[in-house]
């Protein structure tokens, strides 16, 4: 058996960032081999992941990924239990290979669990939960793909957006990253109105019928009202109807002129995420 040297258990400290006297019972229990000693660590902390479990995970990151072309992304949630850990270099790392392991694959809404447990990232949580003792959880997944991608995460990781445009902007203003923290303030329900389901737009105009027969409007104002109120919805909650929130930059436009005046057509795809424990 190799003799458990002060050198031997630094190096492993080195390699695992974990502390001393742990080090040294791993390299105990596997005879001074690091690789072994390392595996023996890994299996220990599953055991430990799976002991907690059940605990809340109320904090976390947002973290995006874009290829080098910004034609694909990868956003994802990831939660943990505290505030410090969620600022963590080692946390903030994990999430953000996360994202990327979302931007290289090739599903658009991947099972966060078949993300978590592909054995590349499987390695590489285990070893920021074996620094970290605190309970991680890989909540939300999604990858965009689209002519031209943004994102933004803001400042406190707590949310970010990433969206998918039909043309590259050409502007002197920066309208993909503008529209993206427009999106995060206003959370639209949908792109346009073509893609609010029915039933909540049937909703809105039910509501607006009621409340205006209920005020004694004539039967042939009535459905006017109505309209008039889905319409006023759609300028509220569509996307590409809102007027953007950055009337300094765009006066009061519609998103749907912004974009139009600097090329752009369509909005193809939007995900807005926020740490939702």
């Amino acid at each position: 058996m190799a003799e458990i040297t002060a050198k031997l258990v630094k190096d492993l400290r080195e390699k695992t960032d974990l502390p001393m006297m742990e080090c040294k019972q791993a390299l105990t229990e596997n005879g001074g081999d690091v690789e072994r000693a390392i595996e023996w660590l890994r299996k220990k902390h599953k055991g430990k992941l799976a002991d907690r479990a059940d605990r809340a995970t109320g904090e976390g990151r947002i973290a995006i990924c874009l290829n080098e072309s910004r034609t694909v992304g990868g956003i994802i949630e990831l939660q943990c239990e505290t505030a410090p850990v969620a600022k963590n270099d080692m946390f903030i790392a994990l999430a953000d290979a996360f994202a990327q392991k979302v931007a290289a694959g090739s599903v658009a809404a991947p099972k966060p669990d078949d993300v978590r447990n592909d054995p590349e990232m499987d390695q590489k949580f285990t070893d920021v939960f074996g620094r970290l003792r605190e309970s991680m959880k890989l909540a939300n997944c999604r990858r965009v793909e689209g002519a031209s991608l943004w994102s933004y995460v803001h400042h406190d990781g707590k949310s970010g957006v990433l969206l998918a445009l039909d043309a590259v902007p050409k502007s002197d203003k920066p309208v993909g990253p503008d529209l993206c923290m427009h999106t995060l303030f206003t959370k639209p329900v949908a792109i346009d109105r073509s893609s609010v389901p029915p039933e909540q737009v049937e909703k809105v105009r039910a509501a607006a019928r009621e409340a205006a027969t209920a005020e004694g409007k004539p039967p042939q104002i009535v459905d006017k009202i109505a309209e008039g109120k889905v319409n006023a919805f759609f300028a509220e909650r569509v996307l590409v109807e809102q007027l953007h929130v950055k009337t300094d930059d765009y006066g009061k436009q519609k998103v749907a002129d912004v974009l139009k005046s600097a090329g752009v057509n369509r909005v193809t795809d939007v995900v807005v995420m926020q740490v939702s424990g």
